[in-house]
């Protein structure tokens, strides 16, 4: 079964730092019920660094000069509104994507969908839960590494109610990215682009 795919959303392509909430989570969260608004592009916007009392390790934010892999800056390159709760790459052109009673194929860098699948039974029950935040580690249920030799790892964790990609460095723990509203996230095998999705959808980046 499929049904009409929605059209590509614009995107903000800039990167606004280590600490940031996706676009649309950040404009439902101070919209009104009284009030339409129009529907902002898709992107990260600037939002304070975690709380080193609720993380427990220290942030230490991006390193310029690295690629994504390597939690270098990124440019968002591309955007589609479908949800994700997990997402993983085939390939260095083909993302494919968990939802609800649904899984979905993207191609890249397009992100046009490909394929829409609904399995009698739900694929997003076998997606690990959120990370407790003091069980980050490399070796947790739901971790991602970077692939290759980066010392980068990233997973879901929750900031009371918000879901957040929280990338860290695996030698020691340190934060280095933490973008709230996102729940999930994919690094092709090449380390050269990431994508992150969420209920809102996903965002492709590569390297600034």
């Amino acid at each position: 079964m499929t049904t009409r795919p929605l059209r590509p959303p614009n995107f903000l392509p800039d990167d606004p730092g280590p600490w940031s909430i996706v676009s649309t989570v950040l404009r439902a969260r101070g919209a009104r019920l009284d009030r339409r608004y129009a529907e902002p592009p898709f992107g990260l916007t600037l939002a304070p660094p975690p709380d080193r009392s609720f993380t427990g390790r220290d942030p230490v934010g991006i390193s310029p000069g690295a690629g994504p892999a390597g939690a270098g800056p990124i440019r968002i390159t591309g955007a589609a509104r479908e949800p994700a709760w997990s997402l993983a790459f085939e390939g260095d052109d083909r993302l494919t994507g968990v939802s609800p009673y649904v899984l979905r194929t993207w191609p890249v860098p397009e992100l046009v969908p490909a394929g829409e699948e609904r399995p009698g039974d739900d694929p997003s029950t076998a997606v690990p839960p959120p990370v407790p935040i003091d069980a980050l580690a490399p070796d947790a249920e739901g971790v991602v590494r970077a692939p290759g030799d980066e010392d980068v790892a990233g997973a879901c964790v929750m900031e009371g109610r918000i879901p957040v990609v929280a990338l860290f460095r695996r030698s020691d723990g340190a934060l280095v990215r933490w973008i709230r509203g996102a729940r999930c996230l994919a690094w092709s095998p090449d380390g050269r682009l990431l994508a992150i999705g969420g209920d809102w959808g996903i965002l492709l980046a590569e390297g600034a």
